[in-house]
């Protein structure tokens, strides 16, 4: 008998002090809400001291517009629940305030009934002031990034009409007076018209990655991708037959992809390839597989290939790699396919070395494909 009584009073010594030690404030109250312990964690985060505490009402520490939750919580620990990680404010003695975490636990007298409660609150004010400067720095990022948007969408669509009107005027002119101004004269007619079209071009590319960029629904069916291949083929029909290109395909699934959007992936892939060819004529190989919860496309070519060091610059908006005289084109092809790539939630890569070819992947997720 005595040897339990000696290793209560030793467990209960022990617990005394592992309370007393706790960072964490740790209080106990009454049914009616009044303090009945505060350790030295809860004198640290209040201000006030046990002799200060004890006896005084909990809603000294509540500010007024936040009175409603003591009479709710002290409902709860008479119906014997718990609660975890209840965030709130409360006051601290010098009338600051303080985000806390609560977690108030029903204390039971020996029959079994509710007679008070234990409360652990710990200081999170740090924390939800980095969560609070993380949300308004994602708000200002999410506003800057849709105003970018708008903006380079509007600019695109108000230069198209001016720019086609120099483009037409250009051609005029070196229809009608083509061979009267001299070698030079024909040069600098011709420059115009080059820089017209391309700038065109830039702009039709602009707004494609600007629209794919603020679109945020998603295709509610599936497309069938051979199909969407047969298509892209046929619209390269001229430039396939002039480089010599032989393609080549596996079976390919239907997706849960836009038609448009895939038809651009495979357009900006295919004619890449042609375009970047080697020596000899382009051998262009399109595959899907399925690789768990995704498929796995691939575009292999035997062209000038690239070297390493730009296989991730390529995919940047603008970027190439060689001037227009060398290799025509936008520098936005490969932007516009990583923009639908990840917006169906895959991703694009290439793998490749310089002259011997190479080889792009990029996956779109499986949602309900067949």
């Amino acid at each position: 008998m005595k040897r339990d009584v000696k290793h209560a009073a030793l467990a209960s010594s022990l617990l005394s002090a592992i309370v007393e030690s706790s960072s964490d404030a740790i209080i106990s109250k009454d049914l009616n809400g009044v303090i009945t312990s505060w350790n030295k964690g809860a004198e640290r985060l209040f201000g006030y001291t046990a002799e200060e505490a004890v006896g005084q009402s909990i809603a000294m520490l509540i500010p007024l517009e936040r009175r409603e939750e003591e009479p709710q919580i002290l409902a709860r620990l008479r119906r014997g629940e718990r609660m975890e990680h209840f965030q709130t404010i409360r006051v601290r003695k010098d009338g600051s305030r303080v985000n806390i975490s609560l977690t108030v636990s029903p204390v039971k007298d020996a029959d079994g009934r509710v007679v008070g409660a234990s409360k652990v609150a710990r200081d999170i004010t740090e924390l939800v002031r980095q969560e609070e400067a993380l949300q308004a720095a994602n708000a200002a990022l999410e506003r800057a990034n849709s105003d970018l948007q708008q903006f380079a969408d509007s600019a695109s669509h108000d230069l198209q009409e001016p720019l086609r009107m120099v483009a037409a005027y250009s051609q005029l002119l070196q229809k009608r007076f083509g061979g009267q101004l001299g070698p030079i004269g024909d040069k600098y007619i011709g420059y115009m018209v080059e820089g017209a079209m391309r700038m065109e071009s830039l702009l039709g590319a602009l707004r494609m990655y600007t629209q794919l960029s603020m679109s945020e629904q998603q295709p509610s069916e599936d497309v069938d991708a051979g199909a969407v291949l047969d298509k892209t083929l046929a619209n390269l029909e001229v430039v396939i037959h002039e480089s010599g290109a032989s393609i080549t395909r596996t079976a390919l699934p239907h997706i849960r992809l836009y038609e448009f959007q895939l038809e651009q992936l495979f357009q900006n892939l295919i004619a890449n390839a042609i375009r970047y060819r080697g020596n000899g004529a382009p051998r262009i190989s399109i595959a899907a597989e399925k690789r768990g919860e995704e498929w796995l496309f691939s575009v292999q070519d035997n062209g000038i290939g690239i070297a390493p060091q730009f296989q991730e610059q390529i995919f940047g908006i603008f970027k190439r790699l060689h001037s227009q005289s060398d290799y025509p084109g936008t520098g936005m092809g490969l932007a516009i396919c990583q923009r639908i790539v990840e917006r169906s939630g895959g991703r694009i890569w290439v793998e490749s070395q310089s002259g011997k070819g190479s080889t792009f992947y990029f996956t779109v997720p499986c949602r309900s494909a067949r």
